[in-house]
């Protein structure tokens, strides 16, 4: 019994620090994109780019080059200017040139793209409390959405959903079988 409330604790403490990561890159990729709050890709782009490995692989799973993912969803940033009449060209946003400025805020805040998908993460999360909190389990928010920013970046990359979801248990159970629990 003890030993299973430590490792519960130990994987709440895992969590927390994993979600901190996970904000702090979305917010990151927000301000170099121009933007002052994360959306759910910003969110999709910082689970790639976490230590774990697992969004990364879920992707390798089915060949998708996530820096081509990466320009996909800059292209969708860049049509919706479009759409409203803005030239993006003009905005000069040079990632690398880009001053990590966090605004001075007493809470975090992002998007509701990113706020649903936070929510959506905490349901799914009930599933399995034996595992910690990973980046796929971030991506697998992503095959059942038909709508936003990553759900059309994923449709002009011509990613097949059900096999991203089959590549997010793959990866899950790989997980799994190399991590004893």
């Amino acid at each position: 019994m003890l030993k299973s409330l430590i490792h519960r604790l130990r994987l709440r403490v895992h969590d927390m620090a994993t979600i901190k990561t996970l904000c702090e890159k979305a917010e990151e990729y927000a301000l170099k994109s121009g933007e002052d709050m994360p959306g759910e890709e910003h969110f999709l782009l910082s689970a790639i780019a976490l230590p774990d490995g697992t969004a990364r692989r879920v992707f390798e799973r089915i060949n998708v080059d996530t820096d081509m993912l990466k320009k996909a969803i800059e292209k969708q940033h860049s049509e919706a200017l479009q759409h409203i009449g803005i030239d993006p060209s003009l905005l000069n946003l040079n990632e690398d040139d880009v001053e990590i400025r966090r605004p001075k805020r007493n809470l975090y805040q992002s998007k509701p793209s990113a706020q649903a998908l936070m929510k959506e993460l905490v349901e799914r999360r009930r599933k399995d409390r034996n595992i910690p909190l990973l980046g796929l389990h971030v991506v697998e928010v992503f095959p059942t959405k038909d709508l936003g920013v990553v759900a059309r970046s994923l449709k002009i990359m011509e990613v097949d959903r059900a096999a991203l979801a089959s590549a997010i248990e793959g990866e899950l159970q790989s997980y799994k079988s190399q991590n004893t629990i």
